[in-house]
């Protein structure tokens, strides 16, 4: 079991370093991503397995250590249950840490389309709350297939809007409203919502929201 819980603190340790190295940026992505949609993640098959297993299991583990403690007939053994005890304290502050980062939706994505390196926040780290997708401006549709960092399995969306021309930073390009969901192969999708009435917001506005 202390071995188990050794590897996983390891991990954990690595996955928190990962994610405390980059601080969130709303507003970061591909420069030339005019038109765009916003898109928010929440990695809510990490945070069950965080919040049920882990967190559940070191917490019942810390009482059963307290309550060894709390017995006289322990006291030959107590520095051994102290330094258990700062171990496993040690761990469920890392859990609790980690399904703060998860419930914030802070995440990478490792590619779309098989491109990578396409996302970039303040700190040069590529973790974030929000991303710009850029839309294809030369047809009606555009479909995504989402690799997010330390997933199992791509998600592929797949979305349909109407084009015009406009105006962004003195140049001409174009502008997507009538945005709307065909398809997706994510565990739950709201949105897209940002503005109303929705038919009249630009793309940009707009942000799809998924769980994975």
């Amino acid at each position: 079991m202390i071995k188990t819980a050794i590897k996983y603190i390891s991990v954990i340790i690595l996955g928190l370093s990962l994610f405390w190295a980059c601080e969130p940026c709303d507003d970061c992505g591909p420069d030339n991503a005019y038109p765009y949609f916003n898109l928010s993640i929440l990695n809510q098959t990490s945070l069950d397995t965080l919040e049920k297993q882990y967190k559940n299991r070191l917490t019942d583990e810390l009482e059963q250590v307290d309550k060894a403690l709390d017995d006289p007939q322990n006291a030959p053994v107590v520095d051994s249950l102290n330094n258990l005890r700062a171990i496993k304290a040690d761990s469920l502050a890392l859990i609790n840490a980690l399904i703060k980062t998860t419930t914030d939706k802070l995440i990478s994505i490792a590619s779309i389309n098989g491109k990578s390196n396409l996302f970039e926040n303040r700190n040069g780290g590529d973790s974030l709350k929000k991303f710009k997708i850029p839309i294809n401006t030369n047809q009606t549709e555009s479909e995504y297939v989402f690799q997010i960092e330390f997933a199992d399995t791509t998600h592929q969306l797949k979305i349909r809007y109407e084009l015009s021309d406009t105006v962004i930073n003195n140049k001409i390009t174009k502008s997507v409203k009538q945005l709307e969901v065909i398809e997706h192969q994510f565990d739950s999708l709201s949105g897209p919502y940002g503005c109303s009435p929705i038919s009249e917001c630009i793309s940009n506005e707009l942000e799809i929201y998924v769980k994975i």
